[in-house]
């Protein structure tokens, strides 16, 4: 009897430690949501679906909690999260209410890639999921080149109601193409995103075009169609060669995801059509 109680002792202490490893954890973003359902992670909360990307059949019928744009709240507190993972650029949206109801909250940074392998290996040291980060990791590797002449590219973000921003190289779309190797161009460098402005755009005269839909992609296509017919866009090189790609999520999308490799290679074939 003495052995049978050691034994429960230990399966409880065991149990213990288990849950003490996996707290009740809540993805705000899909992104998130992808990385933990690769490190086999139980979630109790995860973002809704919107059109362009859905989240993990692993986490079907787990509480959704809407996303930063239409946070929903009672779904979020009704999980009794421990922790609430969100991306560092949407930290405002959630930080006062959650501190507010005494929930922990980590912000992960998707910034470029690297910020997201950096995630990645915290969240594998954080849950003790070394060896899923680690096979995760090699298989959104890629391998960065370099062009004795590098294909100039303008990357645009275009917004609903017709208007757009130019990204520049820190940007994760801006990151991927230096890793192509191509030079960003028609951008600020101080700034992720900056007012298009004709004048920078004509005077780089980009070889390739990225046309980012970050919302409602079939209005914003049409923009961009209509803008392009005028100067000094049309007059621009890669649209009289043909060289405008306009993408959307879940392949493409202002911050990184596990899309990366896909997105990565797509981009590195529009740039070698150049560099031949």
């Amino acid at each position: 009897m003495a052995v049978l109680g050691l034994v429960y002792l230990s399966q409880q202490k065991q149990s213990s430690q288990t849950s003490e490893k996996q707290p009740r954890i809540v993805a705000t973003t899909v992104a998130i949501t992808e990385v933990f359902a690769h490190l086999n992670m139980k979630l109790v909360g995860v973002p809704s679906d919107s059109s362009l990307q859905k989240v993990p059949n692993k986490y079907h019928n787990v509480t959704r909690v809407g996303n930063h744009v239409s946070i929903n709240w009672d779904n979020l507190l009704t999980a009794k999260p421990d922790i609430v993972y969100v991306d560092s650029e949407l930290t405002d949206e959630y930080q006062g209410k959650l501190k507010e109801q005494k929930i922990g909250m980590k912000s992960l940074n998707f910034q470029n890639y690297e910020s997201l392998v950096k995630s990645i290996k915290y969240l594998g040291r954080k849950y003790d999921k070394q060896k899923e980060a680690q096979k995760l990791l090699s298989q959104i590797k890629i391998k960065k080149i370099s062009r004795v002449q590098k294909p100039k590219v303008l990357i645009l973000m275009g917004m609903p109601g017709g208007s757009f921003l130019v990204m520049n190289s820190k940007t994760y779309l801006g990151d991927l193409v230096k890793r192509a190797g191509g030079e960003v161009v028609g951008a600020s460098p101080s700034s992720l995103y900056t007012t298009a402005s004709s004048e920078a755009i004509a005077k780089a005269n980009p070889d390739v075009v990225i046309r980012l839909a970050h919302a409602m992609p079939k209005q914003v296509k049409a923009a961009f169609i209509t803008t392009f017919k005028q100067s000094p866009y049309n007059n621009l090189k890669a649209v009289k060669e043909k060289h405008v790609y306009d993408v959307v999520a879940p392949k493409f999308s202002p911050t990184a995801n596990l899309k990366v490799k896909q997105a990565y290679n797509q981009v590195k074939r529009w740039l070698d059509q150049i560099d031949k």
